[in-house]
């Protein structure tokens, strides 16, 4: 703005110096100010590219320090290289053509500038004698190339602090689900989901899901009534996770429509949804926090909950008197410092902590522990959310064996569907094919003689059973 005032000023006062050159200094400070001005959107787009460039390099760096020992255990270090070196060159090119274009900017500012102003002060100077006057008017027309750099300059600088401003506003700029007054709730009298708290009815409706243009899930329709403990079983990549994630809010029909409690589910009734959802799931995230900020991590946390029955439910134990400060322990950024498996009941036990749930999310929930602990920790879980509804995403065909109702997912549609016990009775069913093929790998494969059995108890290794032949 002063800037603006200055550039103003100096051409109302040479046009009052020298009345026949005003049209001389309007097309000298329109030319100052419109040659930064027309090449501001160019910039503009070239700066946003450099700092596209700048952000994917910075994520290759955190993805290489954090993949760092998986890099050299690979030997990736090469191709690591490579993906550098492409990225730095299109950081740099993408540099040098803003550089480039900022510099075309300025030197035909500052060429047409002076051209002008060479032109202002030969007419000035043709038309009076006066010395005085002379000498002013050549240091007021000096100014306004000067000046109009400074706009220019400015006019410059704006794309990156409105590319920078709008980096950082950009995840508020997400947008978010109508919220809705929380209702009000009814206070847990005992351990688990409370008798007087009623599972939750979750009906598809030849639901499809698209996602990229790919095809997840294909006319899906089913019924899990309140209460019931289903498994939803498949090969990997079958669509499984994504079929829970209609009742997270992951993915919405393409076709079709989800039904929760005999209402569509919609944005509200999804913001409701989620506090009466306990989700386990080893993408969970673990802060670089104490275990017991993590386990009272969430907004819908049941302070009155006993956290030691919490703890003896998910098994935490001996996690907790392994760590050098107990409770108060940190657990590194993503659970580093602790087993994928101890982080799996530190997840676990958060969502235990959550008070009146009615609908249980089990995705490969304890995933990286032995078949033992799989099994009393699924038992405590089913135990602990009796009259919850319970979807348990799993790739062990023998531990759905208990459940209500079995759910067989394949590329993306519903093979199959009934009571365990009815399709194993069936020898042409899919979950009967599925049962024997584990039961082959376990009782064949892995029993095979071949194999030296290696146990780790307690930081000590011992081999069990001796060296079989070889």
């Amino acid at each position: 703005m002063q800037a603006s005032a200055e550039l103003a000023f100096t051409a109302i006062a040479i046009a009052w110096l020298v009345p026949s050159s005003a049209l001389i200094v309007a097309i000298a400070v329109l030319c100052g100010i419109g040659v930064p001005l027309c090449t501001r959107h160019i910039i503009a787009e070239l700066d946003l590219r450099v700092r596209t460039h700048a952000g994917a390099l910075s994520r290759f760096y955190l993805d290489s320090l954090l993949g760092l020992i998986a890099i050299r255990t690979h030997a990736a270090e090469g191709s690591m290289r490579r993906a550098h070196e492409n990225l730095m060159m299109e950081w740099a090119h993408a540099g040098i053509n803003l550089q480039r274009a900022n510099m075309l900017s300025l030197g035909l500012q500052l060429t047409v500038g002076s051209a002008l102003v060479i032109w202002l002060i030969y007419h000035a100077v043709s038309l009076t004698s006066a010395t005085s006057t002379t000498l002013l008017l050549v240091y007021w027309a000096l100014n306004i190339p000067s000046l109009a750099q400074e706009i220019a300059l400015v006019v410059q600088e704006y794309p990156l602090h409105r590319n920078t401003t709008l980096r950082l506003l950009e995840p508020l700029g997400a947008p978010e689900p109508p919220r809705t007054e929380s209702e009000q709730r009814v206070e847990p009298d005992g351990v688990g989901t409370p008798a007087h708290v009623r599972g939750m009815a979750v009906e598809l409706d030849h639901v499809t899901v698209v996602a990229s243009g790919h095809t997840i899930l294909s006319d899906i329709s089913l019924r899990i009534e309140p209460g019931k403990h289903v498994a939803v079983i498949g090969p990997s990549g079958a669509g499984k996770s994504s079929l829970v994630g209609l009742l997270l809010g992951w993915h919405k029909p393409a076709h079709g429509r989800v039904v929760v409690d005999g209402e569509t589910l919609d944005a509200a009734q999804l913001e409701r949804l989620r506090s009466e959802i306990a989700w386990v799931d080893p993408g969970i995230q673990i802060w670089n926090n104490s275990m017991l900020h993590n386990l009272r991590y969430g907004p819908a946390v049941g302070a009155d909950m006993p956290i030691s029955t919490v703890i003896d439910q998910a098994d935490l134990q001996n996690v907790m008197e392994a760590l050098p400060h107990g409770m108060q322990e940190p657990l590194g950024e993503g659970g580093g410092l602790i087993s994928e498996g101890e982080g799996q009941r530190v997840r676990l036990g958060r969502a235990m902590l959550r008070s009146d749930v009615r609908l249980v999310i089990l995705d490969e929930p304890f995933r990286g522990l032995d078949r033992t602990k799989r099994r009393m920790l699924l038992g405590h879980t089913r135990q602990y959310w009796a009259n919850a509804t319970i979807i348990c995403i799993t790739h062990d065909v023998a531990e759905t064996l208990g459940f209500d109702h079995v759910y067989v997912i394949e590329g993306g549609q519903l093979a199959e569907t009934g009571a365990p016990f009815k399709l194993t009775a069936q020898p042409d069913s899919r979950y009967h094919a599925l049962l024997q093929a584990e039961k082959v790998v376990r009782d064949k494969i892995w029993a095979h003689p071949g194999w030296r059995r290696l146990r780790i108890d307690a930081g000590h290794l011992t081999e069990v059973g001796g060296e079989a032949e070889k």
